[in-house]
């Protein structure tokens, strides 16, 4: 095992909750041999090469819960994946079962993700194999302490520090409670939801994982109601969640050009099932930070319902920037189509880095606000 010395700093400004994780990591590295660890949602580069000095780059493994996560790309030498609807948990390289397991729950944006994962970490995890949680109290770490007792045959708070909280699992029970009964537990087949928008008739797998658990929320199905774009253009569905806007312009239009993208793994998933579940072929969809890893092009139509958190807490940034490179990507004469609660204040924003704005739809609780980004000749 690499020697424990010189260990990369993780302060505040990168997490309460990585903080925590790496100080538990600190400890399962310095009781025995551990050269097998998986990071789940770890979101600081800092916290990776922590690890990485503890335990060597080549035997931590990264699986990634979201595209648009700090933690992507740090280029430290790990093994990095992303999360997936089957098999949410990677095996090792080497075949092995991990030594030690480090999740941060604030990566995961639905409390079923996160116990989905737990559930599947015995299977994983080394017969004296230690998995270390951390979070806040009251943004999961309570949730995932539960999930983790019906799973390990040890479970026990390791420290707690301002509102967090990192517990360590141990003794990993290598099935599930029903099963060590003699029962078996089928999985339940995805619900379909049969929708009509704009006269079409769609159809949408569920997904309690992802935005909305997979169904048209209230304020998309406001801007499905009212988007407008010409013939044959090429639209952009930003933050896509289940593709429902993708999906509505690519079913009115065949002939036009459709781009879906989202940060959420699951939800990119989601998208492609149901692009194919509705007959539809004149999309692609993209597991993308934003437009970073979408091919570039030059839209007629964005759509979007931007996210205005980041984890469980409010912050416009994400949408901000949602907007701002949306508008880098539109044509001439393009629009950009926002939908968002009342009290948030995009316009300001669209009317800086777009043109001008004007709310098109909406009700009591929601807007559509339309950017109109000037020709050339404008």
């Amino acid at each position: 095992m690499p020697e424990i010395t010189g260990v990369c700093a993780v302060t505040a400004r990168d997490g309460l909750s990585e903080v925590l994780l790496l100080e538990g990591l600190r400890d399962a590295a310095g009781r025995a041999d551990r050269e097998r660890g998986l990071l789940i949602g770890v979101q600081s580069c800092a916290t990776i090469e922590g690890a990485n000095r503890l335990f060597g780059a080549a035997h931590v493994a990264l699986l990634h819960l979201d595209r648009s996560a700090g933690g992507v790309g740090c280029g430290l030498g790990n093994a990095e994946v992303f999360v997936s609807g089957a098999g949410t948990i990677p095996e090792h390289p080497d075949g092995r079962r991990y030594a030690v397991v480090g999740v941060n729950v604030e990566a995961a944006k639905s409390y079923r993700l996160l116990r989905d994962l737990l559930a599947a970490l015995p299977t994983q995890v080394a017969s004296d194999g230690v998995v270390l949680v951390a979070g806040p109290k009251k943004g999961g770490a309570e949730v995932a302490a539960t999930a983790l007792r019906e799973r390990f045959g040890s479970v026990t708070l390791l420290a707690y520090r301002k509102g967090h909280r990192v517990y360590r699992a141990t003794h990993p029970l290598q099935a599930p409670a029903a099963e060590i009964c003699g029962e078996s537990v089928a999985a339940p087949t995805p619900a379909i939801e049969s929708l009509t928008v704009r006269g079409l008739s769609l159809r949408l797998q569920q997904d309690d994982r992802i935005f909305a658990r997979g169904r048209l929320d209230p304020a998309t199905a406001i801007l499905a109601d009212c988007f407008e774009a010409p013939s044959g253009a090429t639209v952009l569905d930003l933050g896509c969640g289940s593709g429902v806007l993708g999906i509505v312009a690519a079913l009115l239009d065949p002939a036009a050009r459709v781009v879906l993208a989202d940060a959420d793994p699951l939800a990119v998933e989601a998208s492609r099932r149901n692009a194919a579940l509705n007959g539809i072929s004149n999309v692609a969809v993209y597991l993308s930070d934003v437009l970073r890893d979408v091919p570039p092009l030059a839209y007629d139509v964005v759509l979007t319902n931007p996210p205005f958190h980041q984890g469980r807490a409010h912050d416009v940034g994400i949408a901000h920037r949602f907007i701002t490179e949306a508008a880098a990507a539109l044509r001439p004469g393009g629009r950009l189509y926002v939908v968002c609660n009342r009290f948030l204040r995009y316009e300001p924003v669209i009317a800086q880095h777009v043109g001008p704005v004007t709310e098109v739809a909406g009700d009591r609780r929601y807007k559509v606000l339309l950017g109109l980004k000037p020709t050339a000749s404008a």
